[in-house]
């Protein structure tokens, strides 16, 4: 039933996506199937990205939407918040996996770990120093009857002899084909400030990302 429910939905989307241009039509029959398939995802992360809120938890939005897809299928989208000097950093993607599960599973915890050891090799590369690596949790919270699943780990490191944290939560949605992770990068100094605006950005992120995935479904 899941694998009908995909590619379904994998039609559904190169359907909604089709290209009017002739040139593009003249491409897009160039491409294989799983490429055109990749190519509408994308453009509909795309457009779930640049949904978002301008402003969330006080966190603003600094710049366009960065198109990480052109250079790497699978990277999907970027859009970056920033509040005096705290980050946030949202990436729609789905490193070309069109099975993405709302649950944590495997596929999940082992994306999460990938990211997590990109502090190591930041360290290894004289970028980072005195990296350290936390647990990763599960988390689960409501909002309006529709439940979420996370998972949730740090990372502390030093640069420019500056302790820093990075908190990363990674999730899914999958109407949209995609992984959904956030970074927060701020100062030691500023942990407690985060821990109060940090639950509000991500549900809001969250939220909004499934609501945009619903209108898509109801047009």
């Amino acid at each position: 039933m899941k694998t009908v429910f995909k590619v379904c939905t994998a039609i559904f989307l190169l359907s909604a996506c089709a290209a009017t241009d002739s040139l593009e039509k003249t491409a897009s029959a160039k491409m294989s199937l799983t490429e055109r398939v990749q190519a509408a995802v994308a453009d509909t992360q795309r457009k779930a990205t640049e949904s978002l809120p301008e402003e969330i938890a006080g966190f603003k939005s600094v710049e366009a939407v960065a198109d990480r897809e052109k250079n790497q299928r699978g990277a999907g989208f970027v859009r970056v918040y920033a509040y005096e000097d705290m980050m946030a950093t949202v990436f729609v993607y789905n490193n070309q996996n069109f099975g993405v599960a709302e649950e944590i599973d495997p596929v999940l915890e082992a994306l999460m770990n990938k990211h997590l050891q990109e502090f190591q090799a930041l360290q290894d590369s004289g970028l980072y120093a005195n990296v350290d690596i936390g647990t990763v949790k599960p988390r689960e919270f409501r909002w309006k009857s529709v439940k979420y699943q996370v998972t949730e780990a740090e990372a502390r490191f030093s640069q420019n002899e500056e302790n820093k944290v990075s908190f990363l939560v990674l999730g899914a949605n999958k109407d949209l084909m995609s992984y959904v992770r956030i970074r927060y990068t701020y100062p030691v100094k500023r942990e407690s400030d985060m821990n109060k605006k940090q639950p509000v950005f991500t549900r809001t992120v969250m939220v909004a990302l499934h609501d945009f995935a619903a209108a898509q479904k109801s047009e």
